[in-house]
């Protein structure tokens, strides 16, 4: 027989062993080639000429990232096929044994590797190309491209790319093979079966006084990093991060012993059916494989909160988008002329393009009500939290009927305030923070001779021009009669003008963004020598720009996320299934002192069910913190927390990760030989 049929033979004979190899590789060459795709698709070819800088600027992204994700699959090729390996020792022990030379041994191990590597290109390549399309009118549903461009496209970039990584990735396998089989002595490949990994571990006591020093560890990290964000600099945060991820190791090295001595105490549990036996085979798992534990636990963590974060970004921005543009355009404007004369000397009077709603109102400042006069006695601890802000700087000040007609053309509540009141609207949240804290001490304003008080004790969640996010630090609202009797207390600051525009086709409306935004661009140019002195925000523009962006982080989050979980999940599969080949010994015992299939695969089931969980529990643990820092980094862009995402991380996760310990099952149930019933 030649060694290329036996290669086959081989594989058709261990197929169930490759199951979890095969998955995995065809997931990687699938999701490696729906990315490296995504800038030849049809649609993204249409969207690139309007919208070129965000679609340049994710391709670049991607392709960087892609880098990282080669060398991640690349190591996770490599474990995999040690396992194979370490499961076939005695295999080519019998070859050897029979006259087979190490060379011949390697050649059928490379032949193996060349048709598993085939199969799973392409199989992963057809699995990628039939997503690619999804991908492709998802970005065109963001960009709100029209779909009569799409058409089926394989990306002939991406497959080369494809291939040749994962050319590059079978080809370092076939030299670990050579290496690792020419190490190899028959006496060491007979007995293979028989050896069992050392214990790392075995006093108690150590143990438990580890233990809880990891676990102390972990309370210090959690606590400052999820209660005490703001106090936090960069590399205090980096030491946390970086004390976690010890105390996590730290954790799974002592927790096997530790387990043993609680479960041991609890006697109606432990010696219930093979429950002993159980907590036995997995407690010694952990002991012999706590780095690797620890660090699929926190590829778990990392997948978690990069999940659950990026998906509620992305949904978050996608309902800022409705909140943030009532109106086709609005422009805020720094200066003594009104917005309406500046663009009528530009030739664009307002009632040849804009709408009957059009409304123009001014803003006034005041010298006297600055940023740090309106935090009074929090000031201190706001300066802190932002020690650049421009404190000195004054207070943007609207008249109560100017802003309630502002509000009323963007569907908001209109407010009211009483003679001696003022209110304050702001909707960037760590500012809106300070700012209440300011309002519940009840710091005064004075405004020429006015002495104002909080009208609430909380700012009133609003803006007052259109932008991508939540960014109003704060405007001060004031009743109609201190701005008109204050007199040269207050100057006029500028003015804010929004509306519709007259035009309803997407194209006039683009048109007419363009020409404002070469109004806005010519006078800021020429009368302020490049000073953001008018701000023009457009419907159209506005979503371009955040749909761009959430798809950015949603395709990014999707990508990194999938290639960690995939890692971190088969990771743990191939070390269960190698734990299974050590314990091949142990069922055959347990079956010849009487125990029935049944209560084997019960018990099987449970060490597989109990190693795939416990570090899922620390990973989840680690993610509500995680998520509590991220929903503080991230307050910015979301408002409902980061939370939103874990459902459709759980979703994802129950999916791929089930699918991987159900695998991992059927495949133990083969190496420790128990029928199917």
């Amino acid at each position: 027989m030649s060694l290329f049929k036996m290669a086959v033979r081989n594989i058709k004979k261990c197929f169930s062993d490759y199951v979890v190899y095969f998955f995995t590789l065809i997931l990687g060459v699938a999701i490696f080639y729906v990315f490296n795709s995504i800038g030849d698709q049809s649609i993204i070819c249409e969207i690139s000429e309007t919208d070129s800088e965000i679609i340049s600027l994710m391709l670049s992204l991607l392709e960087g990232i892609s880098v990282g994700v080669a060398f991640v699959l690349g190591f996770l090729i490599i474990y995999a096929s040690n396992f194979l390996i370490r499961r076939r020792k005695k295999e080519f022990g019998i070859y050897m044994l029979l006259g087979m030379g190490k060379r011949e041994i390697s050649k059928i191990l490379i032949s193996e590797t060349l048709l598993v590597g085939a199969f799973s290109l392409v199989a992963g390549l057809v699995l990628g190309v039939f997503f690619s399309q999804f991908m492709s009118i998802l970005v065109g549903e963001f960009f709100e491209a029209d779909m009569s461009a799409y058409e089926f496209i394989v990306s002939p970039g991406a497959v080369g790319k494809t291939v040749l990584n994962f050319a590059i990735m079978y080809f370092i396998v076939i030299l670990f093979h050579s290496v690792t089989i020419s190490k190899y002595k028959l006496i060491d490949l007979l007995a293979a079966h028989k050896k069992a990994e050392k214990q790392l571990l075995k006093r108690p006591v150590i143990s438990t006084i580890v233990f809880f020093i990891a676990v102390g560890m972990l309370v210090v990290s959690y606590y400052r990093v999820g209660f005490c964000s703001a106090d936090l600099s960069r590399k205090e945060l980096l030491g946390h991060i970086a004390l976690g991820a010890i105390a996590t190791i730290l954790l799974f090295w002592s927790l096997s012993e530790v387990l043993i001595n609680i479960l041991s105490g609890c006697k109606k549990l432990y010696h219930k059916n093979l429950n002993a036996f159980v907590i036995r085979q997995f407690c010694n798992s952990i002991n012999t494989s706590s780095v690797s534990m620890a660090i699929i636990c926190l590829m778990l963590f990392v997948t978690i909160c990069a999940f659950a974060s990026g998906f509620s970004v992305a949904h978050q921005m996608q309902e800022n988008i409705r909140n943030l543009t009532p109106v086709d355009f609005s422009i805020v404007f720094e200066g003594q002329e009104k917005i309406s004369q500046i663009l009528n000397n530009e030739g664009m009077r307002a009632e040849d393009w804009a709408a009957e709603n059009l409304l123009e109102v001014p803003l006034f400042n005041c010298e006297a009500v600055t940023y740090k006069t309106s935090m009074g006695q929090n000031y201190q601890a706001a300066k802190e939290q932002f020690p650049y802000a421009s404190w000195d700087s004054s207070e943007t000040i609207m008249r109560l009927s100017d802003y309630n007609a502002l509000a009323a053309l963007y569907g908001q509540e209109p407010l009211s305030i009483k003679e001696d009141g003022y209110l304050v609207l702001c909707d960037f949240k760590l500012f809106a923070q300070l700012r209440n804290e300011s309002l519940a001490y009840g710091t005064e304003v004075k405004i020429g001779s006015y002495t104002l008080r909080p009208a609430m004790s909380e700012c009133v969640d609003g803006y007052i021009y259109m932008s991508g996010a939540n960014m109003n630090p704060g405007v001060i609202i004031v009743p109609d009669r201190v701005i008109d009797d204050s007199g040269a207390q207050t100057t006029l600051l500028g003015y804010v003008m929004a509306g519709d525009y007259k035009a309803s086709g997407k194209m006039e409306k683009e048109a007419l963004d363009k020409k404002l935004n070469e109004v806005t661009e010519k006078y800021t140019e020429e009368d302020n020598a490049g000073a953001i002195s008018m701000i023009l925000g457009t419907k159209i523009a506005i979503r371009k720009s955040n749909n761009g962006l959430t798809m950015m982080a949603a395709f990014i989050v999707i990508y990194v996320g999938v290639v960690f979980f995939v890692a971190s999940a088969a990771l743990l599969a191939l070390k269960a299934l190698s734990e299974s080949v050590d314990s091949v010994n142990r069922y055959d015992i347990l079956k010849k002192i009487g125990s029935d299939d049944r209560m084997l695969k019960r018990a099987l089931f449970a060490q597989i069910g109990v190693y795939f969980t416990l570090p899922m529990v620390v990973a989840v643990i680690h993610s509500v913190i995680g998520l509590r820092f991220a929903e503080y980094a991230l307050t910015s862009y979301i408002k409902e927390g980061v939370f939103w995402g874990a459902g459709v991380t759980a979703l994802v996760m129950l999916v791929l990760y089930g699918s991987y310990m159900v695998a991992t099952f059927n495949g133990s149930k083969r190496i420790v030989e128990l029928e199917d019933l």
